[in-house]
């Protein structure tokens, strides 16, 4: 579980607060425990667990910069602050989609270019 936190605060390390790695990593370690029990459950053979570590962590947290970006993180590390984590949107009093949108599209990319 330490090492899917690891990987999955990657994705977003510039543009999110500490307290929203730590939290992304909470839930990165309980998604590589789900992801390892359903290896298992359907008798998938990977004696690493490579595939929770890597493909649940790495999508969970290009998933989760859609969701934590922080508008002056952002600014501070590619000056724009157009789109940000669809957290902080509610927080403007808006829900714009755009950024977690783009998040999910790219994960939905990633899959279908690693199962096609």
């Amino acid at each position: 579980g330490c090492l899917t936190g690891l990987l999955a605060i990657t994705a977003p390390c510039a543009t999110v607060e500490p307290w929203a790695g730590f939290v992304i990593g909470i839930i990165a370690g309980w998604l590589y425990l789900l992801g390892s029990h359903l290896l298992v459950m359907y008798r998938i053979d990977d004696a690493v667990d490579a595939i929770p570590v890597h493909m649940v962590g790495g999508a969970w947290g290009v998933i989760s910069v859609g969701l934590f970006t922080n508008e002056s993180r952002l600014e501070a590390a590619f000056g724009m602050t157009e789109n940000i984590g669809w957290f902080y949107e509610w927080g403007r009093g808006s829900g714009n989609f755009t950024l977690l949108g783009i998040q999910l599209i790219a994960v939905l990319f990633i899959l279908a270019w690693v199962f096609a």
